[in-house]
């Protein structure tokens, strides 16, 4: 464990405020360290689709039950439309229930409105709706299958896309930013993880001190927790900073390979680092 900028580097690469993890490493071992008390700070997004991307979150429904199942998916399927008028929208509140990637991936699709609604073709627009409805793609395939993808799928997808970044600190967070947990050290075929948009830090009802998120979260559905520092080995953070590039998701491949290999294998941090690196 060392400091980093006032941080503390954990295990498995993870980064949090030395304050963040205070009360966990008082309880084991007794091995504190004194720092700024800024664990309970939302941290200001400056990104201007992070503020769209809250102000969907405030219009998504709310509870709703937690399920992966075709069900679900079928109601997610009929959450996108395009009216006679050519006109985009995401009915938010037949995906119920819903899981995780669903639910962040609803919330992009309603922050990005403004972008798809101001293409001027409109058979672009049309190709762009079509190639963003969720229709059962398997991982890897078309865009909602990368999103929904084992491994860094939002990173991968903002990479690809040229619309946005990402990066594994703490300390670059913004309110609004999507992130992919990680619950074990495998990343991969053999992951377990969930897909949310963090909003800051706070505490559990037990005290203990973590990430405030909003997702699909079992059992309730859609909504606000607080997933404590102790639970995550991995957390990887994706920023979207040029929508107006959205068109860019039509001349994606209709596969990606790497995202598709991971029902099949698991993949380093490394590996990782290298696809997402900003071209």
């Amino acid at each position: 464990m060392r400091t980093v900028g006032g941080f503390l580097r954990i295990a498995f690469g993870v980064i949090v405020s030395s304050d963040c993890v205070l009360s966990v490493l008082a309880e084991s071992e007794k091995k504190t360290q004194e720092s700024p008390n800024t664990s309970l700070a939302r941290p200001v997004s400056s990104v201007p689709l992070n503020a769209r991307i809250l102000d969907a979150i405030e219009r998504m429904p709310v509870g709703g039950g937690y399920a992966v199942t075709r069900a679900a998916s079928r109601g997610l399927g009929k959450t996108i439309r395009l009216d006679e008028n050519e006109q985009f929208s995401v009915e938010a509140a037949l995906a119920q229930p819903s899981y995780c990637s669903g639910a962040t991936y609803l919330v992009l699709l309603m922050a990005l409105e403004y972008e798809i609604g101001k293409l001027q073709d409109t058979e672009k627009r049309s190709a762009l709706v079509r190639r963003l409805k969720i229709e059962s793609q398997a991982d890897g395939v078309g865009i909602w299958g990368r999103w929904n993808a084992n491994g860094p799928c939002m990173a991968v997808w903002f990479a690809e896309s040229g619309m946005g970044y990402s990066f594994w600190d703490y300390e670059s967070a913004q309110s609004g930013d999507f992130l992919k947990l990680w619950w074990k050290d495998a990343i991969g075929r053999d992951e377990a993880g969930h897909s949310v948009v963090f909003l800051g830090y706070s505490v559990t009802e037990e005290g203990e001190k973590g990430v405030e998120i909003w997702s699909s979260n079992k059992p309730l559905g859609y909504g606000k927790k607080v997933v404590p520092f102790t639970k995550i080995r991995h957390a990887l953070f994706s920023r979207c900073d040029h929508p107006e590039r959205i068109a860019n998701l039509l001349r994606l491949p209709e596969r990606n390979e790497v995202l598709a290999g991971m029902l099949k294998r698991n993949i380093s941090r490394e590996e990782i680092d290298r696809l997402i690196e900003r071209r």
